[in-house]
């Protein structure tokens, strides 16, 4: 349940930052391929879509950097949203990397023992996927970029 609280704390986050006429914003009803959260933008009248992943840790969380179980299928356009709260001297700091899941397999490692035997896991999210950090008030401007990506790439 803690898990899927802070989820939804990040659906809060994502639909905060992105609600503008620029984005459509879905959510399944039902958790389908590992997908939380799809945002479709229009650019030169064609249709992109983005899916989002979302994976989080609470501030109760032993190791807040630890992120498990996670299912890699690797496209351009599939993102892991990874969150996590961290106490420090009563304060609670929040933190976001949006990590591509082209990348998921070099800044984590694959389980091979376990119940996630065959998952990836990444451990010390914070060093490992750095440059992914995302501040929550830049994510419109990160999912923009994206998006712009996204359309170059289809232009090929």
């Amino acid at each position: 349940i803690k898990g899927e609280i802070t989820e939804l704390k990040v659906l809060g986050i994502l639909l905060s930052e992105l609600r503008n006429e620029n984005y459509d914003i879905y959510r399944p009803i039902i958790d389908i391929k590992g997908i939380d959260l799809i945002i479709r933008k229009l650019i030169n009248e064609r249709s992109y879509y983005l899916e989002l992943q979302i994976k989080s840790r609470s501030s109760e969380a032993k190791n807040p950097y630890l992120f498990a179980g996670l299912e890699v299928e690797e496209r351009d356009n599939y993102y892991f949203v990874f969150y996590t709260e961290i106490n420090i001297k009563d304060n609670t700091e929040e933190k976001m990397w949006l990590v591509p899941s082209t990348k998921i397999k070099s800044v984590g490692f694959q389980n091979i023992t376990g119940e996630n035997k065959g998952k990836y896991t990444i451990n010390n999210c914070q060093k490992k996927c750095n440059e992914y950090e995302v501040e929550m008030n830049k994510l419109s401007e990160k999912i923009d970029e994206i998006f712009e990506k996204l359309s170059k790439d289809s232009m090929i």
